[in-house]
């Protein structure tokens, strides 16, 4: 998503509609001319979205047009209505939208522009405050938050400041805050017992003469790189202990502070008082002139009428709309592909003598599928080619393998369901080379044809962020064959979406992948996932991630086919495989298949180590980045995700009341798909742009694997989604590997192109995409 240029035309509604009224030489123009006008500047509104005010005039004016075009041919208003009616429909819901957001803008920029010359008849500062101005309570607050910080920079004497910034030397060196006294106190040298007087030892020499006057200072703010809550770093809080409790005779208790947020918060709000400033440039305060299309020649100069021109109101052209009788299209996409039907071969099912068949007891089974668990923790791999074997029984990794070897075993199983006073009759031997494989299987089998799905998406006005995760997704190879070749197989209609957004994937993947070198207009799908969720309805920024969590879920549900025709014996509680065994019967799609896996959570009491173990499947790995340096690895992200973390409140089941806990997380089940999400955007609003180092072709997942399947833990990378820019203002794109070309390609919205793979990992690497290595063996 792009950011929204200033308010630079008008300062209220009504100042901006004086631009709207068109050229009166326009009335005498032909109805063709006027058409051909009409789509001018309805294609311009769309490529102005960026600037409210511009777009906002060219739509009024497209409305005005085909007002006129209307008027101009009243035999057949309708036909008229019928030309434009998409183009208007869309039209009145960007209007309404762009509306609403620029009388807010208005409204805030009047406050701003009031506030400031309040500010300007104020009170001059004395010594640095303003009189009789209201002080907030810090002396009462050992954390302090970065705006807190900045106010006291704007109203105390900021020699009377001083920052104690904990950061290594090198990253303090390079960055800096400069506001005020700062002194470096790197955490290596914050340890268990240290006093005031021993920490002046450690110091450099520049900054122990700071460290000496501490105490001629109203305020002392410890901060690092981003922590957010001082009692989670030891080091910190050694710091701490040293100028409250061994720093005598001094009471420092009010003086020293927190900064919750550190230096990484604090260069997002004030970036200004940094050492980075220089870098910064100042946003273009020059309005860019109105270039309009050349609809008509206007007078050199008009004087501006006192009678104000009445135009036509949003409501009034809602009711016109009403009027068209414009009614939803039958078909899914405004690019309706002809698809042929495909077909599986089926496979015969085995024949053998049922002659020898004895006959079923009453209550002996009640038709269920006995299933016990198909690895064992003890199954080994072929550690030479690391492949599965070649069984089909030991190939089907997404679902608990049918084995009737466990019927032999009278004792362990038959006596559930066996009349005891009745012989156990065996169960007749079947031949399962001639067993259907499962979903995943059957789909890797087939084929794509068609395109190379190198096609780019229009943005439809802030969509960037679905435009990534559409094309990362169209370059997820098991995922496009089966909405190219299985998707219409099975379609749950009773979804809370019920089956249309996987509908309107499975078009926008065929358009994707169609010979066409045109661009993708993906509107038909926007607007669906806008009926289901209302922060999908209008043109806002959103996060190409929840977007993503929420896409998986829908998807998901409308192609979910449950199976609860089978019972789970033999599988283990512990490992957490009869968990998986459960949640699969109810949860069974192509989705589940694909992107899903299983982790454990376990919450420990730190008082009487009472704990609490829950199983919880996952479509993406959420990972923290370190909150110090400005480079990690994709590792350091996995090990700070696996190694816990302290949580306050925790209702202990044995203690009986809130304790403080620890919660620890293992992963216990990896997907053939695995989908990374870096959590670059804290809670407070600042982006983390560290540099993350992750590999393309080797991610080896063994070190941080707590499971059973073992052979599921080399991934390769095949996408990436971009964001760069901040949390209010930014753009997303993708870059994606296309396996039948072996070349990846950036996609950034219509534009599509090759790019070197040793670019791909960058500060901006927001969502990973990587796919299981030996899938990809077995495919091939």
């Amino acid at each position: 998503m792009r950011n929204k240029k200033d308010i630079h035309i008008a300062s209220s509604m009504d100042e901006l509609e004086t631009h709207i009224k068109l050229p009166d030489k326009m009335k005498d123009l032909n109805l063709l001319i006027l058409n051909e006008k009409a789509e001018q500047v309805f294609n311009k509104a769309k490529n102005n979205y960026e600037d409210e005010e511009k777009t906002y005039i060219l739509l009024m004016k497209y409305c005005e047009i085909v007002q006129l075009m209307k008027k101009q041919f009243n035999r057949d208003a309708s036909y008229i209505a019928g030309m434009n009616k998409f183009h208007l429909r869309t039209a009145i819901t960007m209007l309404t939208h762009i509306k609403e957001s620029l009388e807010n803008r208005y409204e805030e920029k009047a406050k701003q522009a009031n506030n400031k010359e309040q500010i300007k008849y104020s009170k001059p500062k004395v010594n640095g405050v303003r009189p009789n101005e209201e002080k907030n309570n810090f002396e009462f607050e050992s954390t302090i938050s970065n705006k807190d910080l900045f106010f006291l920079l704007q109203n105390t004497k900021r020699s009377k400041i001083c920052l104690l910034d904990t950061r290594p030397s090198d990253a303090f060196q390079d960055s800096k805050i400069t506001a005020c006294d700062v002194i470096n106190i790197p955490k290596e040298n914050l340890v268990p017992g240290l006093t005031a007087d021993l920490l002046k030892n450690k110091l450099e020499g520049s900054f122990q003469e700071k460290w000496i006057k501490r105490h001629s200072y109203d305020y002392i703010v410890i901060l690092d790189q981003g922590t957010e809550d001082i009692e989670g770093d030891l080091k910190l809080i050694y710091l701490r202990n040293a100028l409250l409790q061994w720093d005598p005779p001094y009471d420092n208790r009010k003086k020293v502070k927190f900064l919750r947020g550190g230096y990484e918060d604090f260069s997002y709000v004030c970036p200004w008082e940094t050492s980075q400033s220089a870098g910064l440039t100042q946003p273009n305060s020059d309005a860019e002139h109105l270039s309009d299309v050349e609809l008509e020649p206007e007078p050199e100069s008009v004087k501006p009428e006192s009678k104000r021109v009445q135009y036509p109101s949003l409501d009034s052209m809602q009711n016109d709309l009403l009027k068209f009788q414009i009614k939803p299209t039958d078909s899914s996409s405004e690019e309706e592909m002809d698809t042929q039907e495909i077909t599986s071969t089926l496979i015969e099912p085995p024949v053998f003598d049922r002659s020898t068949k004895p006959s079923i007891k009453m209550n002996q089974f009640n038709k269920v599928e006995i299933i016990k668990p198909l690895y064992n923790i003890n199954d080994e791999l072929d550690e030479e080619n690391n492949e599965l074997p070649n069984n089909i029984e030991q190939l089907e990794n997404r679902q608990l393998s049918i084995d009737n070897n466990i019927l032999e075993n009278e004792d362990s199983y038959t006596l559930n369901y066996k009349n005891k006073e009745k012989d156990f009759c065996p169960i007749p031997h079947v031949d399962r080379s001639t067993k259907p494989l499962d979903d995943l299987l059957k789909v890797s089998k087939t084929q794509i044809t068609g395109g190379d799905g190198l096609r780019g998406l229009l943005n439809l006005g802030n969509t960037c962020y679905m435009n990534s995760i559409l094309q990362c997704l169209s370059s997820t190879e098991d995922l496009v064959k089966y909405f190219i070749n299985v998707y219409n197989e099975f379609i749950n209609h009773e979804s809370r979406t019920k089956g249309l957004v996987a509908r309107e994937l499975s078009n926008v993947i065929k358009n994707l992948w169609t010979t066409s070198d045109r661009s993708f207009l993906c509107h038909k799908f926007k607007e669906t996932i806008g009926e289901f969720k209302d922060m999908f309805k209008h043109y806002d920024q959103q996060d190409s991630h929840e977007f993503l969590t929420i896409l998986l879920d829908w998807l998901h549900d409308d192609l979910n086919e449950p199976v609860d025709n089978r019972i789970i014996l033999g599988a283990s509680k512990e490992t957490g495989e009869e968990d998986w065994g459960h949640w699969t019967k109810t949860n069974n799609s192509i989705i589940q298949q694909l992107f899903y896996g299983q982790q454990k959570s376990t919450v420990s009491c730190d008082t009487c180590f009472e704990k609490s173990i829950t199983f919880e499947p996952f479509s993406s790995l959420s990972l923290p980045l370190p909150s110090e340096g400005n480079r990690c690895t994709l590792a350091d992200c996995l090990q700070l995700y696996l190694n816990g973390e302290s949580i306050c409140g925790w209702h202990c089941p044995k203690c009986k009341c809130s304790r403080d806990a620890t919660k620890k997380l293992d992963i216990m089940r990896l997907p053939p798909y695995l989908i990374i999400h870096l959590k670059r955007f804290s809670s407070t609003g600042y982006k983390k742009n560290s540099n993350v180092e992750f590999p393309k072709t080797d991610l080896n997942m063994s070190n941080f694997i707590n499971g059973i399947e073992h052979r599921n833990w080399k991934y390769s990378l095949y996408g990436v989604s971009n964001h760069s820019g901040s949390l209010d203002g930014g753009h997303y794109t993708a870059y994606c590997l296309k396996k039948l070309k072996n070349k990846w390609y950036k996609f950034d919205d219509v534009r599509v192109y090759e790019v070197d793979s040793s670019i791909i990992c960058s500060s901006e690497a927001y969502i990973l995409f990587y796919c299981r290595k030996n899938l990809l063996m077995f495919e091939n």
